[in-house]
């Protein structure tokens, strides 16, 4: 189908919405449909192909009120469109790769720093007792850094205690209609994870509910973060937990955190952390490598603590050097 050079963003959509979607997992085809749906056709979906300018698309990405990522989401989606445009021979280059950079200072997430303590997973699952089905799932995301959506995706017979592994094949994510549908991970790739010993007892509480998926609600159903949150009543319970200098609160997400950053520390090697978690980039698991702020904080408190002992001990650097100079007099 041959579209005009008169036409719309919408109608050029419409016509090639099926090579857009070609080759890309499911869960980035749910993503860019909403992003056309909330995004790209409300702000420019009337536009002629011919008229979009990376100013305009730049004023449009602006004009949209959401996170960095979800912006990101709506320009990958709209130069995909436009990608294909040029190879229609409706206009002569892609104006989304011309688009000014957002201005603003980046704002870097020291995932470790969010990592918890044993001690405040300890309190954590104290807290959420009171609802064995949702302290159960925070316990299956702590001890296997599963997304929430692959947590409760997991059946029994993804679970091998014999292996001592658990395979991950598919996950839970919303279908932008306030439902969950069940879908390959994000990735689009399976991937094991290790079975670690804490996570056995949780397990069989789990199995002797008799439902077909190891974490469920009361009633079988999946959760998700909002039927859990209400759940174990996060925005009250996660304060007692844990709280951060930057102000933003603990999240279900955080519990993931919490398990990679645990591997890093006990010395597994980057290239078998990406493989557990599903990175994409051996880029995002580095982040779990590094020394976070606050360690790097109380490493340099610890040393400057320690010289400063060593000095007072010696009658300190004043005292030494007159020592040195044969003019020290005690009192």
């Amino acid at each position: 189908m041959r579209v005009e050079k008169s036409a719309t963003l919408a109608e050029f959509h419409a016509a090639y919405v099926a090579l857009v979607r070609e080759g890309l997992t499911s869960n980035t085809v749910a993503a860019y449909d909403r992003a056309w749906r909330l995004r790209v056709e409300p702000s420019l979906g009337a536009v002629s192909i011919a008229d979009l300018r990376p100013l305009t698309i730049a004023n449009a990405r602006s004009m949209w009120d959401c996170a960095a990522q979800t912006k990101q989401d709506a320009i990958a989606l709209l130069s995909r469109l436009l990608g294909l445009a040029v190879l229609d021979g409706l206009i002569a280059s892609n104006p989304c790769r011309s688009l000014p950079r957002s201005r603003g200072k980046a704002h870097e997430t020291d995932v470790v720093s969010r990592a918890l303590s044993d001690r405040q997973v300890a309190r954590m699952l104290e807290l959420t007792a009171s609802h064995p089905f949702g302290q159960r799932s925070l316990a299956g995301l702590v001890f296997t850094g599963l997304r929430l959506g692959e947590l409760v995706g997991l059946r029994w017979d993804d679970v091998d205690t014999t292996s001592g592994l658990i395979t991950v094949r598919r996950t839970y994510s919303p279908d932008g209609h306030g439902r969950l549908e069940l879908r390959p991970t994000k990735s689009g790739r399976i991937r094991s994870v290790p079975l670690l010993d804490e996570l056995l007892p949780w397990l069989d509480a789990a199995r002797a509910t008799g439902f077909e998926h190891v974490f469920t609600g009361v009633r079988g159903g999946p959760f998700d973060s909002g039927n859990l949150s209400r759940a174990v009543q996060w925005p009250e319970t996660r304060t007692k937990i844990a709280t951060f200098a930057d102000g933003t609160p603990l999240r279900f997400h955080d519990l993931r955190h919490t398990f990679l950053s645990r591997l890093a520390r006990l010395g597994v090697s980057p290239a078998n952390i990406q493989k557990v978690a599903g990175h994409a980039s051996i880029t995002t698991t580095e982040n779990y490598t590094r020394l976070s702020y606050v360690d790097a904080a109380l490493a340099v408190g610890d040393h400057v603590k320690r010289a400063n002992r060593e000095v007072t001990l010696s009658g300190g650097e004043a005292a030494e050097e007159r020592r040195n100079s044969g003019t020290f007099r005690g009192s």
